[in-house]
């Protein structure tokens, strides 16, 4: 082969394997499909924009229709290809963003084109046709929301109901009826909104489940009802809001036998009509027990309830602790477990005459339809032989009225504490056999407020005085210790009285400023135990109702403020548990009325 023939045939290769390097890109094109162009007022249409070969594009972009609501629906689908044929490779990128049409009323609709934008170029759709008419869903699909129970009230635990009847279709070509499984899967359950439903649904899907069917006959059709429930723990009256409620689906008009790809026999669904409906509200009646009768005891329980109390151990010495169990079962089946509140022992009259109790309310557990709660109490004094019957109040929705209820008393045994005996032991003839005014033996006196541990300052400055021996006993090592420590605790205690003055000075200012800021009852109930711990010199921590009210009567405040404290914090207490709103004006009367007591600087030392 000569040099001239040698380079025609390299210049053909060369020219060959430029073609093989040829690649073509598919002309930019932007379409739209519609899923339908025959459309239902209220239902929506799917529409998908196809953008083909138009990169770092912008939109799409369509002008607004009146009547017609257009949104874009999350998401998009990117799909790429590559074909190569006789040495020509073509790749073909697409995009696919969907959109939903709901026409708000019938008619015929333009719906306009849409447009995307790139390097400065437009590419636009074209324009289509939308034929609107009213869904009438007649007999077809029935929808309701009640609660049971009806009425309901804060305090109560009930549950919402959405029931969704569906008329039974037979096709009497076929001579077949759909069974209530089939019914369910025309229920379009990506295109209706299930409001506060919807968390039940996902959890029966959760778990490969569905709502279940009964067959009823309603005004003289057979239909299929689907019950989807929800708890209901209401925490305010009124008629609460279920969200967006629209059940969608597909009836069936015609069906049709065809083979699948396995090429067996099924059923298909050859024609059918949207329908829609959102469901009528029905019983759904939350309500606030009255205030009329409402006992000094009752916390907020609804419903029907027994109690029962058991003390461990029911042998004790004074001020030793006596754990008590109380019970409350619930015998209506509707009270709210989660949100009931114990006793407040601090209500119980007839306790705290012989006993110590906690101020703090106790968090119970929920055993089925009981609650049990513990608390610790301590006798005051050795002359108690029982703990008294313990009263709960609660109202009954099934007779509108409050009733209160009380535990069997338990009989207790109390010995004098420790340091009786041994004051008795020292001198037996000065005081063992000496009676006191109340009758009780100088022994029994000498511990009425329990051990020197479970006594407050008051109790200890109110008790019958010590022999001498006793009390040189006594206060001999405190002395000896305030000695050696060059009397440090003496200044620190001054150093606290003078804290507690400026925070009581500072009190009404730093309550302003938490009211302020307050965003719920919690908030607001803590400004004011803070407010009253602060004008009466106590410790802010673990701070009670209780507390607050028993450290104004120490100290002298008048009795119609005492009074309006304990009704706002009783009200807030129900904010924080039942929802119930407070208008923080009372909350502001009532610290003006507290700035108005007149607590001496003397008494603002005193702490619990």
């Amino acid at each position: 082969m000569n040099l001239r023939i040698l380079r025609q045939y390299l210049a053909i290769l060369m020219l060959l394997a430029g073609v093989t390097l040829v690649t073509r890109v598919d002309a930019q094109s932007v379409s739209v499909q519609v899923s339908s162009q025959d459309a239902y007022v209220d239902e929506p249409v799917r529409i998908a924009v196809s953008i083909e070969n138009v990169p770092d594009f912008e939109g799409p972009f369509i002008g607004d229709v009146d009547g017609l609501d257009i949104r874009r629906l999350p998401g998009e689908q990117t799909m790429s290809s590559t074909q190569i044929i006789n040495g020509r490779t073509t790749r073909k990128s697409t995009v696919n963003i969907g959109y939903e049409i709901v026409p708000k009323r019938a008619g015929s609709y333009v719906v306009p084109a849409f447009t995307v934008r790139a390097s400065g170029e437009e590419y636009t759709t074209k324009p289509f046709r939308l034929e609107v008419k009213v869904s009438e869903v007649g007999d077809l699909m029935r929808a309701t929301v009640r609660c049971k129970p009806s009425p309901i009230y804060v305090g109560q635990a009930g549950v919402m109901v959405l029931e969704l009847a569906i008329k039974r279709y037979r096709d009497d070509r076929l001579g077949i009826t759909l069974d209530e499984s089939s019914l369910w899967s025309l229920v379009s359950d990506d295109l209706s909104d299930w409001g506060i439903f919807g968390s039940a649904l996902q959890k029966l899907a959760s778990e490969n489940r569905r709502p279940r069917g009964e067959m009823q006959v309603i005004d003289g059709t057979e239909y299929v009802v689907y019950s989807i429930e929800k708890p209901f723990d209401p925490i305010a009256s009124g008629t609460p809001s279920i969200g967006d409620v629209r059940v969608r689906m597909n009836y069936p008009l015609r069906l049709a036998r065809g083979n699948d790809i396995f090429f067996e026999n099924r059923l298909t669904l050859a024609e059918s009509r949207p329908v829609s409906i959102v469901p009528t509200i029905e019983n759904l009646d939350v309500r606030t027990p009255p205030e009329g009768g409402r006992p000094s005891t009752w916390n907020g329980a609804v419903g029907r309830f027994a109690i029962d109390v058991v003390a461990k151990p029911v042998d004790v010495a004074v001020g030793e602790p006596i754990t008590l169990t109380i019970r409350l079962t619930d015998a209506s089946g509707t009270a709210g477990l989660d949100g009931l509140l114990a006793p407040d022992l601090t209500m119980q009259k007839t306790l705290v005459e012989g006993f110590r109790v906690p101020r703090d309310a106790a968090a119970g557990v929920v055993e089925g339809r009981a609650k049990i709660f513990t608390q610790s109490i301590r006798a005051t004094n050795d002359a108690v032989r029982e703990i008294p019957s313990l009263e709960f109040s609660y109202f009954d929705p099934a007779i509108g009225e409050y009733s209160t209820i009380r535990s069997a008393a338990i009989p207790l045994r109390v010995r004098p504490s420790a340091l009786a005996r041994a004051n008795v032991d020292s001198d037996s003839s000065e005081v063992a056999s000496t009676p006191t005014a109340s009758g009780l033996t100088q022994s029994a006196t000498q511990v009425a407020g329990g051990i020197l541990a479970n006594m407050s300052p008051k109790e200890i400055a109110t008790s019958l005085p010590l022999s001498l021996r006793d009390t040189a006993l006594v206060i001999a090592p405190p002395l000896f210790a305030l000695a050696l420590l060059g009397g440090a605790p003496l200044a620190r205690m001054i150093t606290r009285r003078d804290h507690a003055r400026g925070r009581a000075r500072d009190a009404r200012a730093q309550c302003e400023r938490a009211l302020a800021s307050a965003t719920n009852a919690d908030d607001i109930e803590r400004a004011v135990l803070t407010f009253v711990a602060s004008r009466v010199g106590a410790l802010q921590t673990g701070f009670s109702r209780g507390d607050a009210l028993q450290a104004l009567r120490e100290r002298d405040a008048r009795e119609n403020t005492i009074e309006m404290l304990d009704r706002v914090l009783r009200a807030l207490e129900r904010a924080r548990y039942g929802g119930v709103p407070l208008d923080t004006t009372e909350v502001r009367r009532v610290i003006d009325a507290l700035e108005s007591e007149a607590l001496s600087p003397a008494k603002l030392g005193a702490s619990r």
